[in-house]
C-alpha cells in the first residue's frame, strides 16, 4: 500500500509541476520528438520555394519556356505572343488557360538564375510523369524559344545545354535492363 501512496504521491507532484511550468510560458510539448519533426516537416514545406514543387509536366514544361526567354533579358511582347502561341498549339489550351499559365510562370519564376543553377530539383517532382513523346516536345519547344528573336544569347546557350540531358531518352542499347 506505502508503495501506491509513493507512486501517487511522485505523479501528483510531477503534475503539479508540470502545470507551474506551463503557467510561467515554459512549454513542455517542445520537448516531444514526433511533434517537433511534424513541425519541422511543415515548416520546411511552409517556407520552401513553390516553384520547385510543380509536379506538372505542363506546367514544369511552361516553367522551363518561360525561363528560356527570360534568359535573353526582359520578356518582349513578341516571346510573350509566341509562348502563348506554343501553350495553345502544344499544349491545347484556350486562349485564356494560355494567359492563365503564362502569369502563373512569371509569378513563380521570378528569379531565372534560381531555377537554371538547380534544374535538377525544379524538375524531380515532375521529370518522372514525362514519358518520350513529352520529352521530345519539351526540348523541340525550348529550341523554338530559343531561337524565337532570330539567335541565342549565351545564357540561353547555357540553359539549353544544362536541360537537354534531362529530356534526352536513352537508346535501348544503352540502358541495362
Amino acid at each position: 500500500m506505502h508503495i501506491i501512496l509513493g507512486i501517487l504521491g511522485s505523479v501528483i507532484t510531477i503534475l503539479v509541476l508540470v502545470n507551474r511550468l506551463s503557467e510561467t510560458g515554459i512549454d513542455l510539448g517542445k520537448l516531444n520528438p514526433f511533434a517537433w519533426a511534424r513541425r519541422r516537416k511543415w515548416q520546411k514545406k511552409y517556407y520552401a520555394d513553390p516553384a520547385f514543387s510543380l509536379d506538372s509536366p505542363m506546367e514544369a514544361v511552361a516553367g522551363l519556356l518561360y525561363v528560356m526567354a527570360k534568359c535573353s533579358g526582359e520578356i518582349s511582347r513578341e516571346q510573350k505572343d509566341y509562348l502563348l502561341e506554343l501553350f495553345q498549339n502544344e499544349f491545347r489550351l484556350s486562349e485564356d488557360k494560355a494567359r492563365e499559365l503564362l502569369s502563373s510562370s512569371s509569378f513563380l519564376l521570378k528569379d531565372e538564375d534560381q531555377i537554371i543553377d538547380h534544374l535538377k530539383d525544379f524538375l524531380k517532382p515532375s521529370l518522372a510523369k514525362f514519358d518520350s513523346e513529352k520529352k521530345a516536345s519539351a526540348l523541340a519547344m525550348l529550341h523554338k524559344v530559343s531561337n524565337c528573336e532570330g539567335n541565342r544569347t549565351a545564357r540561353q546557350e547555357e540553359f539549353l545545354n544544362k536541360a537537354t540531358p534531362f529530356f534526352q531518352d536513352t537508346p535501348e542499347s544503352q540502358r541495362k535492363w
